[in-house]
């Protein structure tokens, strides 16, 4: 079997991104974060189709945590060999009305290797199992408000892995263990989420040289955070918001307990002192390390990223992560962290550098060719 350089796993939704108004906004609860990843599909539905009739500015992608990371690291570092695990449901009637990306063809153009993406072309009789997922982020003021997902064909996903496992004898562990890198998203089930983590780590005992790499997001890092703890135990890099930080931190009121909370979460489990938390700021990324029960932090400060660009490259992980580690992956800039946290920042800047009229992914390779000639 041919080795892979990156191997992502996670949800492929049909996002929907409107310029909204004040008025245009939904209310969360106290402290409940700005995601809900799993909602009926009509729900969702009508938020984008009652936004879509005011005349609301707005675009379409296909994105998902994860595929936006690897779609951006194959960009940068285009001879890299990718490959994704998920499933890739089947625009609805609804998105060749509304929406605005359904050459589903061209939008997988970048994948290296496709044994273990799914598709639901000619699967399943329920529309909700065959539909792509979908989800609407409401954008205002230059920061995010309300990201609402129907998942969809992503709930699928498990029991593809397990037909796949049964067809081909070839284990999920096995087939991830031939990559360098391994990154992952959340799911909207946590269950599915858990099992497959279970086979990182499975790969990761076979192949001890790979790096994993987590955006666990708001929804795993408040409600999941027990659940979460052995399995985040087991990435070398987190990528964290800083409201993320504080959920893992048990939202500490000040610096010195919460990082006390920090530490005493990422050691009780297969504590390693080379595991890396990044959190972003907005002119900097804070690396966290945890040694001998004590807390090691450095900054790497960089051109501050407005809060358009903070809040629209969607998580704390997404374009930036793809940046970050496709620098970790070239032997011109890994010998220092900082090399990899700068190329990340530049792929979350050109990533919403336009909107609705450039392609980001094209922004993106621009400014990473330039940097790379600069060296």
């Amino acid at each position: 079997m041919a080795g892979l350089d990156i191997i992502c796993i996670g949800a492929i939704n049909y996002d929907y991104m409107f310029h909204c108004t004040g008025l245009d906004l939904v209310e969360t609860s106290a402290g409940g974060g700005d995601e809900n990843l799993s909602n009926p599909i009509s729900d969702v539905e009508n938020d984008i189709q009652e936004l879509a009739i005011k005349g609301k500015e707005y675009t379409t992608q296909i994105g998902g945590s994860a595929f936006i990371t690897l779609k951006v690291a194959k960009h940068i570092l285009p001879n890299l060999q990718v490959a994704y695990v998920g499933v890739c449901g089947t625009p609805s009637p609804f998105d060749l009305r509304f929406g605005k990306t359904n050459d589903i063809d061209a939008e997988l153009a970048h994948l290296d290797n496709r044994d273990w993406l799914f598709t639901t072309r000619e699967r399943f009789d329920d529309p909700y199992s065959k539909a792509i997922a979908k989800s609407i982020v409401r954008l205002y003021n230059h920061t995010r408000n309300c990201i609402k997902i129907a998942p969809c064909a992503n709930n699928t996903l498990l029991d593809r892995i397990h037909e796949q496992e049964a067809r081909t004898g070839t284990t999920l562990a096995e087939y991830l263990a031939q990559a360098r890198w391994i990154h992952l998203s959340s799911l909207s089930d946590f269950d599915q989420f858990e099992a497959i983590m279970q086979s990182v780590i499975q790969a990761k005992h076979l192949n001890p040289a790979m790096k994993v790499s987590m955006d666990p997001g708001f929804e795993y890092t408040s409600l999941r955070r027990e659940r979460l703890q052995p399995l985040i135990a087991y990435a070398d890099y987190v990528f964290l918001n800083k409201s993320e930080k504080k959920n893992l931190g048990f939202n500490a009121r000040s610096a010195r307990p919460l990082y006390a909370n920090l530490c005493e979460y990422f050691s009780a489990i297969n504590p390693d002192p080379t595991r890396t938390l990044i959190v972003k700021h907005d002119d900097r990324h804070e690396l966290i390390h945890f040694k001998d029960g004590v807390c090691q932090i450095r900054t790497v400060r960089h051109k501050k990223l407005y809060q358009y660009q903070l809040n629209n490259d969607t998580g704390a992980g997404d374009s930036f992560a793809g940046g970050f580690i496709s620098g970790m992956l070239d032997d011109r800039l890994n010998s220092d962290i900082a090399a990899p946290i700068q190329l990340g920042v530049l792929a979350a800047k050109g990533r919403m550098r336009s909107f609705d009229y450039e392609n980001p992914y094209l922004n993106i390779q621009k400014l990473t060719d330039a940097f790379f000639e600069a060296l």
